[in-house]
Protein backbone atom coordinates (compact mmCIF):
# COMPACT_ATOMS: atom_id res chain seq x y z
CA UNK A 1 0.00 0.00 0.00
CA UNK A 2 1.34 3.33 -0.51
CA UNK A 3 0.49 6.36 0.36
CA UNK A 4 1.17 10.28 0.13
CA UNK A 5 1.18 13.45 3.27
CA UNK A 6 1.78 16.45 1.51
CA UNK A 7 2.13 17.65 -2.03
CA UNK A 8 4.44 20.42 -3.36
CA UNK A 9 4.40 23.06 -5.65
CA UNK A 10 8.46 22.65 -6.52
CA UNK A 11 8.74 22.09 -10.25
CA UNK A 12 11.38 19.51 -10.96
CA UNK A 13 13.31 19.44 -14.31
CA UNK A 14 14.76 19.08 -16.62
CA UNK A 15 18.14 17.53 -14.48
CA UNK A 16 18.24 14.86 -12.49
CA UNK A 17 20.96 13.87 -10.61
CA UNK A 18 21.87 9.91 -9.14
CA UNK A 19 23.85 9.99 -5.73
CA UNK A 20 26.16 6.50 -6.96
CA UNK A 21 28.31 4.84 -4.06
CA UNK A 22 29.97 2.52 -2.90
CA UNK A 23 27.46 -0.65 -2.30
CA UNK A 24 24.95 1.44 -4.23
CA UNK A 25 22.22 -1.52 -5.29
CA UNK A 26 21.93 -2.27 -8.47
CA UNK A 27 18.17 -2.50 -8.67
CA UNK A 28 17.56 0.77 -7.02
CA UNK A 29 19.74 2.81 -9.50
CA UNK A 30 18.81 1.12 -12.61
CA UNK A 31 14.53 0.73 -11.90
CA UNK A 32 14.42 4.24 -11.13
CA UNK A 33 16.90 5.38 -13.84
CA UNK A 34 15.31 2.95 -16.49
CA UNK A 35 11.60 4.54 -15.99
CA UNK A 36 13.19 7.88 -16.46
CA UNK A 37 15.11 7.43 -19.81
CA UNK A 38 12.35 5.26 -21.03
CA UNK A 39 10.00 8.63 -20.18
CA UNK A 40 12.93 10.40 -22.10
CA UNK A 41 12.36 8.66 -24.97
CA UNK A 42 8.33 9.55 -25.09
CA UNK A 43 9.25 13.37 -24.66
CA UNK A 44 9.66 13.94 -20.88
CA UNK A 45 12.06 16.49 -20.45
CA UNK A 46 14.60 14.91 -18.79
CA UNK A 47 18.56 14.64 -18.58
CA UNK A 48 19.89 12.15 -16.20
CA UNK A 49 23.26 12.46 -14.49
CA UNK A 50 25.44 10.14 -12.45
CA UNK A 51 27.41 11.81 -9.27
CA UNK A 52 29.34 10.63 -6.67
CA UNK A 53 32.59 11.30 -4.69
CA UNK A 54 34.56 9.02 -6.91
CA UNK A 55 34.21 7.04 -10.23
CA UNK A 56 34.16 3.48 -10.26
CA UNK A 57 31.99 2.72 -7.29
CA UNK A 58 31.88 -1.33 -6.63
CA UNK A 59 27.71 -1.77 -6.88
CA UNK A 60 25.87 -4.29 -4.43
CA UNK A 61 26.56 -6.79 -6.90
CA UNK A 62 30.28 -6.17 -7.54
CA UNK A 63 30.12 -5.09 -10.81
CA UNK A 64 32.48 -1.54 -11.07
CA UNK A 65 30.20 1.67 -11.95
CA UNK A 66 32.37 4.05 -14.64
CA UNK A 67 31.10 7.39 -15.74
CA UNK A 68 30.63 8.60 -12.53
CA UNK A 69 30.73 12.43 -12.40
CA UNK A 70 32.56 14.14 -9.34
CA UNK A 71 29.90 15.94 -7.51
CA UNK A 72 29.12 19.03 -8.64
CA UNK A 73 29.11 22.50 -6.35
CA UNK A 74 25.56 23.31 -6.68
CA UNK A 75 22.31 21.80 -8.34
CA UNK A 76 20.50 23.81 -10.96
CA UNK A 77 17.92 25.03 -9.48
CA UNK A 78 14.53 22.79 -10.03
CA UNK A 79 16.93 19.90 -10.44
CA UNK A 80 15.92 16.23 -8.76
CA UNK A 81 18.17 14.61 -6.60
CA UNK A 82 17.81 10.71 -6.24
CA UNK A 83 19.57 8.36 -3.41
CA UNK A 84 18.95 4.85 -4.13
CA UNK A 85 19.88 2.55 -1.58
CA UNK A 86 23.16 0.86 -0.44
CA UNK A 87 23.67 -2.96 0.19
CA UNK A 88 24.43 -2.68 4.25
CA UNK A 89 23.37 0.85 5.12
CA UNK A 90 25.24 0.13 8.35
CA UNK A 91 28.26 -0.55 6.69
CA UNK A 92 28.65 1.31 3.40
CA UNK A 93 27.59 4.93 5.12
CA UNK A 94 30.37 4.72 7.45
CA UNK A 95 32.60 4.53 4.24
CA UNK A 96 35.13 7.73 3.32
CA UNK A 97 32.83 8.20 0.44
CA UNK A 98 29.38 7.87 1.79
CA UNK A 99 30.73 10.40 4.89
CA UNK A 100 32.00 12.74 1.62
CA UNK A 101 27.90 12.63 0.38
CA UNK A 102 26.45 13.43 3.17
CA UNK A 103 28.57 16.69 3.69
CA UNK A 104 28.27 17.68 0.28
CA UNK A 105 24.19 16.84 0.40
CA UNK A 106 23.73 19.40 3.27
CA UNK A 107 25.68 21.87 1.53
CA UNK A 108 24.19 21.21 -1.98
CA UNK A 109 20.23 20.17 -1.46
CA UNK A 110 17.73 22.92 -0.88
CA UNK A 111 14.21 23.64 -0.56
CA UNK A 112 14.61 24.60 -4.64
CA UNK A 113 15.25 20.91 -4.75
CA UNK A 114 13.44 17.58 -5.43
CA UNK A 115 14.79 15.08 -3.30
CA UNK A 116 13.99 11.69 -4.01
CA UNK A 117 14.85 8.29 -1.98
CA UNK A 118 14.69 4.38 -2.33
CA UNK A 119 14.99 2.14 0.15
CA UNK A 120 17.80 2.60 2.73
CA UNK A 121 18.97 6.24 0.76
CA UNK A 122 16.57 7.68 3.53
CA UNK A 123 19.10 7.25 6.06
CA UNK A 124 21.73 9.15 4.22
CA UNK A 125 19.42 12.11 3.46
CA UNK A 126 18.71 11.70 7.32
CA UNK A 127 22.30 11.75 8.54
CA UNK A 128 22.32 15.49 6.52
CA UNK A 129 19.56 16.92 7.96
CA UNK A 130 16.90 16.98 4.99
CA UNK A 131 14.32 14.63 6.58
CA UNK A 132 13.71 16.00 9.98
CA UNK A 133 10.37 17.34 10.59
CA UNK A 134 9.18 15.04 7.76
CA UNK A 135 7.17 11.94 7.01
CA UNK A 136 8.99 9.46 5.21
CA UNK A 137 9.09 5.79 4.68
CA UNK A 138 12.28 2.73 3.88
CA UNK A 139 12.24 -0.70 3.39
CA UNK A 140 9.45 -2.31 5.74
CA UNK A 141 12.69 -3.86 7.27
CA UNK A 142 14.61 -0.87 8.07
CA UNK A 143 11.54 1.64 8.99
CA UNK A 144 11.77 0.47 12.89
CA UNK A 145 15.31 1.36 12.81
CA UNK A 146 15.10 5.01 11.44
CA UNK A 147 12.64 5.75 13.56
CA UNK A 148 15.00 4.71 16.58
CA UNK A 149 18.02 6.38 15.00
CA UNK A 150 16.27 9.56 13.54
CA UNK A 151 13.51 10.66 16.08
CA UNK A 152 12.87 13.83 14.33
CA UNK A 153 11.41 12.17 11.68
CA UNK A 154 8.37 10.66 11.28
CA UNK A 155 8.28 7.45 9.57
CA UNK A 156 5.58 5.78 8.03
CA UNK A 157 4.98 2.22 7.68
CA UNK A 158 3.31 0.22 4.91
CA UNK A 159 4.13 2.80 2.38
CA UNK A 160 5.46 2.25 -1.59
CA UNK A 161 6.20 5.91 -1.32
CA UNK A 162 5.60 9.52 0.88
CA UNK A 163 5.68 12.49 -0.40
CA UNK A 164 6.30 15.36 2.06
CA UNK A 165 6.83 18.94 0.70
CA UNK A 166 9.92 18.36 -2.24
CA UNK A 167 10.89 15.46 -0.49
CA UNK A 168 9.81 11.86 -1.41
CA UNK A 169 11.14 8.54 0.14
CA UNK A 170 10.53 5.12 -1.31
CA UNK A 171 9.81 1.54 0.41
CA UNK A 172 12.60 -1.20 -0.63
CA UNK A 173 13.65 -1.94 -4.35
CA UNK A 174 11.09 -2.09 -7.05
CA UNK A 175 9.19 0.70 -5.33
CA UNK A 176 11.43 3.26 -6.70
CA UNK A 177 10.10 2.22 -10.37
CA UNK A 178 6.70 3.67 -8.67
CA UNK A 179 8.14 6.61 -7.43
CA UNK A 180 9.96 7.42 -10.97
CA UNK A 181 6.43 6.54 -12.56
CA UNK A 182 4.74 9.37 -10.07
CA UNK A 183 7.24 11.67 -11.19
CA UNK A 184 7.09 11.54 -14.96
CA UNK A 185 3.06 11.43 -14.74
CA UNK A 186 4.10 14.88 -12.66
CA UNK A 187 6.16 16.18 -15.15
CA UNK A 188 5.21 15.06 -19.04
CA UNK A 189 1.78 13.78 -18.34
CA UNK A 190 -0.28 10.42 -17.17
CA UNK A 191 -0.61 9.37 -20.76
CA UNK A 192 3.31 9.33 -20.78
CA UNK A 193 3.35 7.40 -17.74
CA UNK A 194 0.89 5.05 -18.57
CA UNK A 195 3.26 4.18 -21.95
CA UNK A 196 6.38 4.00 -19.76
CA UNK A 197 4.48 1.46 -17.28
CA UNK A 198 3.12 -0.44 -20.05
CA UNK A 199 7.06 -0.81 -21.71
CA UNK A 200 8.12 -1.93 -18.15
CA UNK A 201 5.15 -4.62 -17.99
CA UNK A 202 4.21 -2.67 -14.14
CA UNK A 203 1.04 -1.87 -12.53
CA UNK A 204 0.34 1.59 -10.97
CA UNK A 205 0.61 0.60 -7.49
CA UNK A 206 -1.73 2.66 -5.01
CA UNK A 207 -3.76 2.95 -2.13
CA UNK A 208 -6.41 3.90 0.57
CA UNK A 209 -4.14 6.85 1.87
CA UNK A 210 -3.03 8.41 -1.51
CA UNK A 211 -4.39 11.13 -3.41
CA UNK A 212 -6.80 9.08 -6.41
CA UNK A 213 -5.04 8.41 -8.89
CA UNK A 214 -6.17 10.46 -12.29
CA UNK A 215 -8.97 8.81 -13.97
CA UNK A 216 -6.05 8.70 -17.04
CA UNK A 217 -4.23 6.40 -14.76
CA UNK A 218 -7.27 4.45 -13.31
CA UNK A 219 -8.32 1.63 -14.74
CA UNK A 220 -5.41 0.41 -16.40
CA UNK A 221 -3.75 -1.57 -14.16
CA UNK A 222 -3.86 -4.82 -16.41
CA UNK A 223 -1.83 -5.76 -19.37
CA UNK A 224 -4.37 -6.93 -21.93
CA UNK A 225 -3.25 -5.48 -25.67
CA UNK A 226 -7.03 -5.15 -26.92
CA UNK A 227 -8.35 -3.20 -23.50
CA UNK A 228 -5.27 -0.81 -23.50
CA UNK A 229 -5.40 -0.62 -27.56
CA UNK A 230 -9.24 1.02 -27.24
CA UNK A 231 -8.53 2.93 -23.79
CA UNK A 232 -5.34 4.57 -25.88
CA UNK A 233 -7.58 5.58 -28.46
CA UNK A 234 -9.90 7.10 -25.94
CA UNK A 235 -7.28 9.03 -24.98
CA UNK A 236 -6.06 10.27 -27.57
CA UNK A 237 -9.11 11.62 -29.17
CA UNK A 238 -11.64 11.54 -26.17
CA UNK A 239 -13.86 13.91 -28.33
CA UNK A 240 -14.65 11.48 -31.54
CA UNK A 241 -17.77 10.21 -31.71
CA UNK A 242 -16.27 6.73 -30.22
CA UNK A 243 -19.14 3.23 -30.23
CA UNK A 244 -17.94 0.27 -28.92
CA UNK A 245 -18.69 -1.41 -32.23
CA UNK A 246 -16.17 1.51 -33.60
CA UNK A 247 -13.32 0.56 -30.67
CA UNK A 248 -13.91 -3.12 -31.00
CA UNK A 249 -13.74 -3.01 -34.95
CA UNK A 250 -10.12 -0.64 -34.00
CA UNK A 251 -8.21 -3.33 -32.18
CA UNK A 252 -10.15 -6.17 -34.20
CA UNK A 253 -11.92 -8.06 -31.26
CA UNK A 254 -15.95 -8.59 -31.43
CA UNK A 255 -17.99 -5.43 -29.53
CA UNK A 256 -19.46 -8.38 -27.32
CA UNK A 257 -16.28 -9.96 -26.34
CA UNK A 258 -14.65 -6.02 -25.35
CA UNK A 259 -17.49 -5.16 -23.33
CA UNK A 260 -16.23 -8.61 -21.37
CA UNK A 261 -12.67 -7.97 -21.92
CA UNK A 262 -13.01 -3.94 -20.05
CA UNK A 263 -15.21 -5.81 -17.10
CA UNK A 264 -13.20 -8.26 -16.71
CA UNK A 265 -9.46 -6.05 -16.68
CA UNK A 266 -10.55 -2.58 -16.65
CA UNK A 267 -14.04 -3.13 -14.46
CA UNK A 268 -15.49 -0.70 -16.08
CA UNK A 269 -17.43 -0.72 -19.82
CA UNK A 270 -15.84 0.69 -23.06
CA UNK A 271 -18.03 3.18 -23.02
CA UNK A 272 -18.50 4.16 -19.04
CA UNK A 273 -14.47 4.57 -19.34
CA UNK A 274 -15.09 7.54 -22.44
CA UNK A 275 -17.57 9.14 -20.68
CA UNK A 276 -15.15 9.14 -17.71
CA UNK A 277 -11.69 10.28 -19.62
CA UNK A 278 -14.08 13.33 -21.06
CA UNK A 279 -15.68 14.17 -17.54
CA UNK A 280 -12.01 14.44 -16.38
CA UNK A 281 -11.32 16.62 -19.61
CA UNK A 282 -14.31 18.70 -18.64
CA UNK A 283 -13.47 18.87 -15.16
CA UNK A 284 -10.46 21.17 -16.45
CA UNK A 285 -11.98 23.34 -18.91
CA UNK A 286 -14.66 24.10 -15.84
CA UNK A 287 -11.83 25.77 -14.10
CA UNK A 288 -12.08 28.43 -16.58
CA UNK A 289 -15.25 30.61 -15.73
CA UNK A 290 -15.57 32.56 -18.88
CA UNK A 291 -16.56 28.84 -20.82
CA UNK A 292 -20.07 27.84 -20.39
CA UNK A 293 -20.85 24.53 -19.05
CA UNK A 294 -22.92 24.15 -22.62
CA UNK A 295 -19.01 25.21 -23.81
CA UNK A 296 -17.30 22.55 -22.24
CA UNK A 297 -19.99 20.27 -22.95
CA UNK A 298 -19.42 20.25 -26.83
CA UNK A 299 -15.79 20.30 -26.06
CA UNK A 300 -15.41 17.56 -24.65
CA UNK A 301 -17.09 15.42 -26.59
CA UNK A 302 -20.93 15.20 -24.84
CA UNK A 303 -23.95 16.19 -26.59
CA UNK A 304 -25.11 18.59 -23.92
CA UNK A 305 -24.37 20.10 -20.57
CA UNK A 306 -27.46 17.74 -18.78
CA UNK A 307 -24.78 14.66 -20.54
CA UNK A 308 -22.08 16.53 -19.05
CA UNK A 309 -24.22 16.75 -15.66
CA UNK A 310 -25.11 12.80 -15.82
CA UNK A 311 -21.57 12.03 -16.41
CA UNK A 312 -20.72 14.03 -13.44
CA UNK A 313 -23.28 12.57 -10.93
CA UNK A 314 -21.42 9.13 -11.79
CA UNK A 315 -17.71 9.81 -11.72
CA UNK A 316 -16.97 12.88 -9.90
CA UNK A 317 -17.70 14.13 -6.70
CA UNK A 318 -19.44 17.32 -7.31
CA UNK A 319 -21.73 18.76 -9.95
CA UNK A 320 -19.64 21.10 -12.80
CA UNK A 321 -22.05 24.53 -10.90
CA UNK A 322 -20.16 23.07 -7.47
CA UNK A 323 -17.21 22.82 -9.01
CA UNK A 324 -17.15 26.91 -10.34
CA UNK A 325 -18.17 27.76 -6.87
CA UNK A 326 -15.24 26.14 -4.89
CA UNK A 327 -13.61 28.80 -3.92
CA UNK A 328 -10.35 29.66 -5.89
CA UNK A 329 -7.26 27.57 -4.81
CA UNK A 330 -9.09 24.89 -3.28
CA UNK A 331 -8.25 21.79 -5.20
CA UNK A 332 -11.14 19.44 -6.13
CA UNK A 333 -12.08 16.40 -4.31
CA UNK A 334 -10.79 13.48 -6.31
CA UNK A 335 -12.83 11.58 -9.01
CA UNK A 336 -14.61 8.04 -7.88
CA UNK A 337 -13.43 5.25 -9.28
CA UNK A 338 -15.85 3.60 -11.15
Amino acid sequence: MSGTTSSASTRFGPDVYFLVLPGTGLLDLSGFAETLRAAAQRGAPLRLHYVGPADLPVSSLGLRLGGVEPLPERLPEGAALVIPGVDRCARDYLLPEARAAAGWLRRAVGPGHLLCTVCSGAFLAAEAGLLDGRACTTHHSLTDRLQREHPRLRVLENRVFVRDGNVLTSAGVTAGVDLALHLVSELAGPRVAVEVARLLVLYFRRGGDDPQLSPWLLHRNHIDPRVHGAQDLVARDPTHAWTAEELAARVHTSTRHLGRLFQAYAGISPLAYLRKIRSASARELLRDPSTSVEQVAETVGFQSADQLRRAFRRFESALPSELRAAPPGRRPRAARSA
